[in-house]
């Protein structure tokens, strides 16, 4: 019998307890309701009161509670874009509501900021008309959306701008532009923002430093980037091991493996500082290494770290993996994968599923799949990752009765764990190749689990599977 028969003659055996004359009230429906109306009033004061410069006192008088969903539908319903703005802003100020990462990024979208990022000045040019107070929150809020929205000019702009306003920016505002000129490739002027921050008596805290110094590792500017450290020290703030792992990652990224080598051996000379070397600062450089063919080398840092008591995670063991797969060094990455095991340091399960990804990395679908072959025999589970990633090789390279047959494996291994595009790979391919009973098993499967392929679908495959639900699948 079927569950949801079961369900039907089990709920229409009960009494109907649950009768009442009262009409039935949907939950959702009433907090629709109430959301529609307390974001109508809102949008009534904005429009009635958009004139005037109590307008943020209007709106405080409201009785209606704020939410996410009533500012949302509040900046959608508006057509003023800086007048929506301005609530938004007001939102923010008021002590039983704070904006969410999510509201910052869906009020970013709802007003296109990107695309009018000239409304920060609109909007604060309408305060100043409206002799409305403005305060250091107002501008952080400003700044978030500026964070949001990627917009490095605009942030600068508003820090520039809080002195209009007798507002004096603070460590974190900083922070927030300084990343922002970081992540745009403008280190230097994040670094020049720095000397004006310290110029003005606002103490850099080691976010401030970090950051600078990835801006200025970003372009290359090494030098700079050493100068700023060695300038902590004299502004009371002591380099720890992510200020010295940025530099070396820094150096790395620039080819510099001269400087990362010297920066090595400082953080090591500096143990009781809090500057020891962690498994992040040796894999970056082991990554460079190993980039660059020098797999001795990266072996010699390997070596280096167990001398430290510093064990490899799966990334470590993974980088030095991909640069043997890269030069078509298996015995070396087996030999690699028996010491690492041995060590404890990763699980020999973990280890061969890692190398089977960096063989299929470098298209060695051959040794990958003798490589699980073998895992299977010795009861070694291969990952979600392994598996999907030689179903997508296997498909890419049209080999679909191949990847098929390793579909079938992995279901009699217990092994569900085949990704959707992986499904819509593999069915429409046996499909076009006219593999019509494999088609048809497998498309059982999909329907048979309930498998969503909405995200991945087209045409042809929903065609596909109509046609299958038409012919055998109806009965399932």
């Amino acid at each position: 019998m079927a569950f949801s028969t079961i369900n039907r003659s089990l709920f229409s055996s009960l009494p109907n307890l649950f009768e009442t004359p009262f009409p039935s009230l949907s939950l959702p429906r009433l907090l629709s309701t109430a959301t529609t109306t307390a974001a109508a009033e809102f949008s009534h004061l904005l429009l009635s009161n958009s004139s005037l410069p109590t307008l943020e006192r209007v709106l405080s008088g409201s009785q209606s509670k704020l939410d996410h969903s009533i500012v949302q539908s509040v900046l959608r319903q508006s057509s003023d874009r800086i007048l929506a703005l301005r609530f938004f802003v007001w939102a923010g100020l008021q002590p039983h509501h704070r904006h969410s990462a999510a509201a910052y990024a869906a009020a970013s979208d709802s007003l296109q900021i990107p695309r009018h990022p000239q409304a920060f000045t609109h909007l604060l040019d309408s305060y100043r008309a409206a002799d409305a107070p403005v305060s250091l929150k107002t501008f952080k809020i400003l700044l978030n959306l500026c964070r949001h929205a990627n917009l490095p000019d605009e942030a600068l702009a508003l820090v520039r701008r809080m002195r209009e306003f007798d507002c004096r920016p603070d460590t974190s505002s900083y922070n927030t532009v300084l990343r922002l000129l970081a992540n745009s490739g403008r280190g230097e002027i994040g670094a020049a923002l720095l000397e004006e921050m310290i110029m003005a008596r606002v103490n850099p805290d080691m976010v401030t430093y970090v950051t600078a110094v990835r801006g200025l590792c970003a372009v290359a500017k090494i030098e700079a980037a050493q100068g700023l450290v060695a300038r902590m020290r004299a502004n009371g703030c002591v380099p720890n091991v992510v200020v010295y792992s940025a530099l070396l990652d820094g150096a790395c990224s620039c080819g510099d493996l001269l400087a990362a080598m010297q920066l090595l051996d400082e953080m090591e000379s500096e143990l009781d500082n809090g500057c020891a070397p962690n498994v992040v600062t040796y894999t970056c450089l082991i990554k460079c290494l190993c980039e660059k063919g020098r797999l001795e080398e990266a072996l010699g840092i390997l070596d280096r770290m167990g001398r430290r008591g510093c064990r490899p995670n799966q990334v470590t063991v993974r980088t030095i993996l991909n640069g043997f797969c890269a030069k078509g060094k298996l015995g070396e990455a087996c030999e690699l994968i028996e010491r690492v095991v041995g060590e404890g340091s990763v699980s020999s399960e973990d280890c061969y599923n890692l190398l089977v990804v960096c063989l299929l990395r470098v298209r060695n679908v051959q040794e990958a799949e003798e490589l699980m072959t073998r895992m299977l025999e010795k009861g070694i589970s291969p990952s979600g990752v392994a598996c999907n990633s030689l179903l997508r090789e296997l498909c890419n390279r049209k080999q679909f009765m191949d990847g098929y047959n390793w579909f079938q494996k992995m279901e009699e291994k217990g092994l569900a764990c085949v990704d959707s595009d992986v499904y819509v790979l593999l069915l429409v391919g046996l499909h076009e190749k006219g593999h019509s009973t494999e088609t048809l098993i497998l498309g059982r499967k999909i329907v048979e689990r309930g498998i969503h392929l909405e995200a991945f679908s087209n045409d042809g495959v929903a065609e596909l599977l109509q046609k299958l639900s038409e012919s055998d699948l109806t009965s399932h």
